[in-house]
């Protein structure tokens, strides 16, 4: 029978535990975790049973760090389902984007969620909803801008002394003055 036992010689107990304490991820502090207590001498049973998984599971994450070291350890992050748009369809939607929609001939003025996944249904029969369109927008680096209002007939001096009018009154009907 082989030996289930750390063969390489980095990093040390000190090392680990430093990696242990400051790492974020639940899956990879449970990785160096085991594979401290593989170094302190303990066997892939004792440590299954201490973290409450599989002996095989343990044996796997010392086997991947024996051969490759400790990005060998590593979980990879679950795949997730494909994007329903390719990258040159990403490119165009990108470049619509960057374009005024009245440009395109649409009666909306914003690309707002719904107004994207309209558009992308449109131009390259793929249905998004909503959300997803604005998950897409933003991992395609925009924000959500909406225009603000200027009402034209508003007298800048007439708010400036309502304001003001406000300020007073608000000044000598409060009690705690």
């Amino acid at each position: 029978m082989r030996s289930l036992q750390i063969t390489r010689n980095s990093p040390d107990h000190d090392n680990l535990v430093e990696l242990y304490r400051k790492e974020r991820n639940s899956r990879l502090k449970e990785r160096y975790q085991a594979l401290y207590l593989l170094s302190e001498g303990k066997n892939c049973t004792q440590v299954a049973k201490t973290i409450k998984r599989s002996r095989r599971t343990v044996l796997n994450w010392l086997n991947a760090f024996n051969k490759g070291g400790l990005g060998a350890v590593v979980p990879n992050p679950p795949p997730g389902r494909p994007s329903r748009l390719s990258e040159e369809q990403k490119t165009a939607l990108k470049y619509d984007v960057l374009q005024h929609p009245r440009d395109l001939g649409y009666d909306f003025s914003n690309w707002e969620g719904k107004n994207v996944a309209f558009h992308v249904s449109e131009k390259f029969d793929v249905e998004l909803s909503a959300r997803q369109a604005q998950r897409l927008l933003h991992q395609m680096g925009f924000t959500l801008q909406r225009p603000r209002y200027h009402f034209q007939k508003a007298d800048p001096k007439q708010q400036d002394d309502f304001v003001q009018e406000f300020q007073k009154k608000w000044v000598l009907s409060d009690p705690m003055t």
